[in-house]
């Protein structure tokens, strides 16, 4: 905590994902870097140099780097999985390390090493991955720079991180995550199975892991939401509103889909995929009867498609269901709307949060089973049938409000100041 009214103190904020670019990541860090300044921090941030304008927020100033190997193809591209990476691709993503980011690193490090001096940088945290960000406050801190904290969004090998098929690609990624979480003070996670599993991996101390979930914007307008009813009249909207990626499984929710369409399990029932589902390959599946696709939309948007659902769709994979959590769920949570959750493993991060703070709206099954969805959607539609109105937020849930959790975010950074 700060010992006097008008102590301020500088952080650098490293990460390659910063609005305008979307995305989970982008939007965590500039979370972080609004509201920093409330709690006696100067922000300063150093982030690829994209397209587009910047937010802009007092007591922020941001460093963007061009990244050379930058490409102008959509972050998010449409999901379909009949699309697989060309052999150059994938020889490339194996044998660049510690990946396509270097290039960018090595000029950010340049930047920032002139930004510690003339800034007077007290404390850099550094968001992962990429690995190259990681690497670059390993340097930073190897130079005789400030001390740093490691945010880690994903584990470092895995679904979210990297899944290098040589041995020898492995035990280099090994060793730099050693190397970096070694050398940093502290370290933030976003759940605490991930916090302390990074404890017990690398011997770091758990009272210097913090854990800071992705959490909900409190400064953006509540939805607009318009009563629920009995959906049975006008059919069964069920959104899935954000992007759609490969290790929340949803091939298992497509094979469900297809297998119901030969019932009447589905009589009226639409799913709407808000984000980046291609849809050809809704098509070519056969499946254009009961899911259709917006496309990437703005968040405006979104917001709106959320806020008139009749339900929201959840797909909860085992690797996001263990280590952290959907990152819409917060925005679901709040939204008061009915949940159809389906998680590949029981148990999830994801099942728990929804039975504490929507338990009274949120219907579950496993992912991939037919039968099992299938009850489901009859248990939604009586769910909302005799629970018509405005469903609710309860006030506990401003716990996970990013401004409530950025605040929590310096008292911890405060403290690593002595």
């Amino acid at each position: 905590m700060p010992s006097t009214a008008d102590t301020m103190r500088n952080i650098l904020l490293i990460s390659y994902w910063y609005p305008p670019g979307v995305g989970a990541a982008a939007e965590r860090m500039h979370s972080f870097a609004r509201y920093l300044p409330e709690h006696r921090w100067n922000v300063h941030v150093l982030t690829a140099a994209r397209s587009g304008s910047i937010p802009r927020a007092q007591g922020v100033t941001i460093h963007a780097v061009p990244d050379p190997l930058a490409t102008s193809a959509a972050v998010f591209a449409d999901f379909d999985p009949r699309r697989k990476p060309s052999r150059l691709k994938s020889w490339l993503r194996e044998w660049t390390f510690p990946d396509r980011f270097i290039a960018w690193r090595r000029a950010a490090l340049k930047a920032a090493t002139g930004m510690v001096r003339q800034e007077h940088i007290d404390l850099v945290l550094a968001s992962f991955p990429p690995a190259s960000v990681a690497e670059l406050a390993l340097r930073l801190r190897e130079n005789g720079g400030p001390p740093i904290v490691l945010d880690f969004r994903d584990r470092w090998l895995g679904p979210g991180g990297y899944e290098p098929k040589s041995d020898r690609a492995r035990r280099r990624h090994i060793e730099l995550e050693k190397r970096c979480i070694a050398a940093a003070s502290a370290i933030v996670t976003v759940s605490e199975a991930m916090a302390n599993a990074i404890a017990i991996e690398q011997g770091f101390a758990r009272e210097r892991i913090f854990v800071i979930p992705n959490g909900y914007d409190d400064q953006e307008p509540s939805p607009v939401l318009r009563p629920t009813g009995a959906p049975a009249a006008t059919g069964l909207t069920i959104s899935h509103v954000g992007t759609v990626i490969p290790r929340n499984r949803p091939d298992l929710f497509f094979h469900s889909v297809g297998a119901l369409q030969r019932s009447d399990a589905l009589a009226g029932v639409t799913f709407e995929f808000v984000g980046n589902l291609s849809p050809d390959y809704i098509r070519s599946a056969g499946l254009a009867d009961v899911i259709r696709t917006t496309g990437l939309v703005s968040r405006e948007e979104a917001r709106h498609r959320m806020a008139q659902a009749d339900a929201l769709l959840l797909l909860t994979g085992a690797y996001v269901g263990r280590w952290g959590y959907n990152a819409k769920i917060f925005e679901y949570i709040r939204s008061g709307r009915a949940i159809l959750c389906l998680e590949e493993s029981p148990g999830s991060n994801d099942r728990r949060l929804l039975e504490e703070f929507a338990g009274n709206r949120t219907c579950l099954a496993m992912m991939g089973d037919a039968p099992g969805l299938k009850a489901a959607i009859v248990a939604l539609r009586e769910q909302m049938a005799t629970a018509p109105g405005l469903p609710t937020c309860p006030p506990a849930f401003s716990a996970y409000s990013r401004s409530g959790l950025a605040g929590k975010l310096a008292n911890h950074l405060w403290s690593l100041l002595g």
